[in-house]
């Protein structure tokens, strides 16, 4: 079992001066828990111990935060991305997920030293935080989904899949470890505090397997759908946006996304439109989509033609988050880790054999096509976003924001067209943070640096707030 801790809503008190933090804690008291597998002594630690272990989780976890794009087969220099304020010292450690259910309620999953996590959560807009869950994190990737200021859940996926639930807003929290799938969890998905999805990979790394679990109960009980993809495809990631729609990331033979409108029980290919000059080739297409809010949805193609070692040429799609391609550069193997989607996670390929970083790209690859639409797939429109570089929240299927360096940009159709830009003096947002709740609220997540911070408007994104989080 884990050792997981359900904390006993151990408050982090701010420090003196505006917004920032105290840089040691009081040791939290270990009452009863929720969780039954829980180590106290291995949270029970004093605020030394804390603090040297409040540093960057590790870099697969994290690189993947501050930037966007990264160039398919000749990725160029990196950007720089310097804050645009100065920040107070603050404790070091790695933001992985945010989510505020209301412009005042929201929690932070923190990414620690030595492989561990910790959640956080907000009722009063980040002026204070309650440290709510804790434990090992290892390669695990972490699932944070709030409905409301009460009903969330919080995932870890893997081999050891762990399922947390809560109905008062964080302060106590139920664990489940799902039953049904005895396999590697690759994603999870919930529409409600009810209805869930899990797909598993009971075969090799890559291959045409992958199942799909649904649940009616919160995760109680798990009924197998089978897999959602044809033999030749497949699936990733699994998202829906409501109990009936859902969409899937998925390696497929031809360009087209996977959609289901039954609550995940069949599933359907919808073909996606070739881009001005066509497929670039017609070996595998790498499709993400990704709904918005009610019929909106965006997908990404990736296409590359397929590997063959004899001449050197192709490429093999190795994992996915973040897609992980072999390519051939010139006849050399070469392992590139790049972003799809506007805003999703990037991260940094090395050099196969010679152990090389290879560098990072702000533009998208030249065999990245991003595509929208507000009819659940029916049609399609080429879009894009101002810059690679940033991040896009949607407060409607229409709706959308981007945040770059400093600036913001709306659209009112789906992302086809954007505003001008305008400066508002930002930092760059974490990829897959910015939260837009309403047409004047908004969140969103950032690292100056090593320090994680968040940025907050509630006046449409004329004026931003920043958040310190707090050391933990």
């Amino acid at each position: 079992m884990d050792d997981d801790l359900v904390l006993p809503s151990t408050p982090l008190e701010p420090g003196a001066g505006r917004g920032f933090w105290s840089t040691c804690l009081s040791r939290p008291k270990l009452g009863s828990m929720e969780s039954p597998d829980f180590e106290p002594e291995a949270e029970a630690l004093s605020a030394q111990s804390r603090a040297r272990r409040a540093f960057a989780i590790i870099a697969a976890s994290v690189a993947v935060i501050t930037l966007t794009g990264v160039a398919y087969l000749h990725p160029s220099l990196p950007v720089s991305s310097a804050p645009s304020r100065v920040l107070a010292p603050q404790a070091e450690y790695q933001l992985l997920s945010v989510d505020f259910a209301t412009s005042a309620a929201g929690w932070v999953v923190a990414g620690l030293a030595g492989g561990r996590y910790t959640v956080m959560g907000t009722t009063d807009a980040g002026r204070s935080w309650t440290r709510e869950l804790a434990g090992p994190i290892a390669d695990r990737a972490t699932y944070l989904n709030f409905f409301d200021a009460r009903d969330g859940v919080f995932a870890l996926t893997g081999l050891r899949t762990v399922l947390y639930r809560t109905a008062d807003g964080g302060r106590t929290w139920s664990s489940l470890v799902p039953s049904a799938p005895a396999a590697d969890v690759l994603s999870i998905s919930f529409a409600d505090p009810g209805h869930g999805w899990l797909l598993v990979r009971a075969g090799p790394v890559l291959g045409p397997s992958g199942d799909l679990y649904r649940t009616a109960d919160g995760g109680v009980t798990w009924a197998d759908l089978g897999s959602p993809t044809g033999l030749s495809d497949q699936p990733f990631l699994v998202q829906f946006a409501g109990p009936n729609e859902g969409w899937l990331d998925s390696l497929n033979g031809g360009p087209y996304a996977y959609r289901s409108t039954d609550a995940g029980s069949t599933w359907t290919r919808v073909p996606l439109p070739a881009p001005p000059g066509g497929w670039r080739a017609r070996g595998q297409f790498f499709v993400e989509a990704s709904p918005t809010r009610g019929l909106g949805v965006v997908a990404t193609v990736v296409n590359f033609p397929p590997s063959s070692g004899r001449h050197g040429v192709g490429a093999t799609v190795l994992e996915y988050p973040p897609l992980t391609v072999r390519a051939f550069d010139g006849g050399v193997p070469v392992t590139y880790t790049y972003t799809t989607l506007i805003d999703k996670v990037a991260s940094l390929g090395s050099a196969g054999g010679a152990g090389t970083t290879l560098p990072v790209a702000q533009v998208p690859a030249a065999n990245q096509v991003e595509l929208g639409s507000l009819d659940g797939g029916a049609t399609w429109t080429v879009i894009a976003p101002p810059a690679a570089a940033g991040a896009v929240g949607y407060s409607d299927a229409q709706n959308w924001w981007w945040i770059g360096s400093g600036d913001w940009a709306a659209s009112s159709n789906g992302g086809t067209t954007w505003t001008p830009y305008h400066n508002v003096g930002v930092i760059v947002p974490l990829p897959g943070s910015l939260q837009v709740l309403d047409a004047d609220h908004a969140w969103f997540g950032a690292m100056a640096g090593s320090r994680p911070v968040l940025e907050t408007t509630a006046d449409g994104g004329i004026h931003w707030r920043a958040v310190i989080l707090p050391p933990v």
